[in-house]
């Protein structure tokens, strides 16, 4: 999977969130790491957990989903 496919996959993620009415600041994080990966210069899928933590936006909730998802392709429903 490409950055560019994860951010398209992210935002897709947040605008479901959104109609679902879940917790805006979750929708916000979501989006805010589709920009994030858009920006980044290694792809996505090599970085761990403690790497996806440390960059901006992004706190340790959003680094386990993100690990999660491109290992299984799938978003922690919690």
């Amino acid at each position: 999977m490409t950055n560019d496919d994860l951010a398209v996959r992210l935002r897709t993620h947040a605008a479901d969130l959104a109609r679902k009415g879940d917790n805006l600041y979750r929708v916000r994080a979501f989006r805010q790491a589709a920009f994030t990966v858009m920006g980044l210069c290694a792809p996505a899928e090599s970085l761990t957990r403690d790497q996806w933590a440390k960059l901006p936006g992004i706190g340790n909730s959003l680094a386990e989903q993100l690990e999660r998802y491109l290992k299984c392709g799938e978003w922690a429903t919690s």
